[in-house]
């Protein structure tokens, strides 16, 4: 008799799905919401596209089951899913609706600002300039650099510099 017995399942800590580290210990649609691109909502419909329990661990997936999820992950924009949950619907260079995910969103976010920053269109310039986009006001927030106010420990600087020169000009109207 064997006295050390195999799990039934293997757990794994960390498991590669898409090109990103994802944590064992969550269930799959909280773990898939940390590649970059697929929230939750996106997490759960992938489940149920590749067949898999919502409610399952990561890292209790066997490696079909990973592949499968990477699969779906990954040509997501060609399963049936509505238009309407794409992150990139209407393209500007195709003009098609597409999903992006990972280095290939944030390549796109950043070809989107290049763009409007060469147009010079209203939001590349406050891009340039590190100013709100979105109409919000500046008066009070969005402040960066030094603060403009007084500290206490200025004021109590001051203070001590002013009291010195007084006695100074004291003790030399005394000597005169």
């Amino acid at each position: 008799m064997n006295l050390v017995e195999k799990p039934a399942e293997e757990f794994r800590h960390i498991v590669r799905i898409s090109g990103t580290d994802v944590d064992g210990k969550k269930k799959i649609p909280y773990g898939l919401s940390k590649i970059r691109g697929i929230g939750i909502r996106i997490g759960e419909i992938v489940c149920s596209l590749a067949g898999l329990d919502a409610n399952k661990k990561v890292g209790y997936l066997t490696e079909e089951e990973a592949n499968k999820l990477d699969d779906v992950v990954s040509k997501f924009q060609e399963q049936k899913v509505p238009p309407w949950i794409f992150n990139r619907r209407k393209e500007y260079v195709t003009g098609k609706n597409l999903h992006a995910i990972g280095s290939d969103l944030v390549i796109s976010l950043r070809d989107d600002l290049n763009r409007l920053k060469k147009i010079r269109s209203y939001r590349g310039i406050r891009h340039e300039l590190g100013l709100p986009v979105r109409g919000q006001r500046t008066r009070t927030s969005f402040r960066t650099g030094t603060t403009i106010g007084v500290s206490r420990k200025k004021i109590a600087e001051a203070a001590k510099a002013a009291e010195k020169a007084e006695k100074e000009k004291k003790k030399e109207a005394k000597e005169k």
